[in-house]
């Protein structure tokens, strides 16, 4: 993985990347490698400007196509709609994490000038099914474990809630330094922060 990028990854993100991609193409807790696949290769058609084919997915597809490419355009009432045809909101709260962690992945191969990760074939395991007792609905419109906060927004999947993290600091910074405006590492602190704001902006990221 990564083996052909054209800029070598630092050792500690090259580690992130390649459990990130074991995690993903694997069962989560509430869909099954197959899906979780699906909704990879979903995201990825979106992002090359691709409709991709229904495949069985119905509105797991379509959630994975549009937070691909437009999620600051999904509302409550949209989620409702997808809840109604099937996809409830612990599933969509997956799909979520999913195509958030996948575009981590992907588009950190491309800053690299590497091949994009090769999708495996799926495996049988089922999901786990491990959500957190205590979550339920708060300020969004997800299951939550309190008010929404970026690195903690898929905590009502406790196993996904993880994997965003075990991504998100090496890529970013440890939550331990997240006070800690002398903080740096190849970049300084003042720099991480201009490329975070810079690329939320780029994306029309409201947080």
């Amino acid at each position: 993985m990564l083996s052909d990028a054209k800029l070598a990854p630092s050792p500690d993100r090259l580690a992130a990347v390649r459990a990130a991609w074991a995690n993903l193409t694997a069962a989560g807790p509430t869909l099954t490698s197959a899906e979780r696949i699906g909704v990879i290769n979903a995201a990825r058609a979106a992002w090359a400007g691709e409709v991709q084919p229904d495949a069985g997915l119905g509105p797991l597809g379509e959630a994975a196509h549009w937070l691909a490419i437009d999620a600051g355009g999904l509302t409550a009432q949209v989620v409702d709609d997808l809840e109604a045809r099937g996809l409830d909101r612990w599933r969509y709260l997956e799909v979520v994490g999913v195509v958030a962690r996948t575009s981590n992945v992907d588009f950190y191969a491309r800053g690299l000038g590497a091949s994009l990760p090769a999708v495996p074939e799926p495996d049988g395991a089922p999901p786990s099914r491990a959500i957190h007792a205590d979550a339920g609905i708060t300020d969004g419109w997800v299951p939550a474990t309190g008010p929404l906060m970026a690195p903690f927004s898929l905590d009502a999947l406790p196993s996904e809630g993880d994997a965003l993290r075990s991504i998100h600091e090496p890529m970013y910074m440890p939550m331990r330094a997240m006070g800690d405006s002398a903080y740096g590492d190849e970049l300084s602190r003042a720099q991480i922060e201009y490329l975070a704001a810079r690329s939320s902006y780029l994306n029309e990221c409201f947080y």
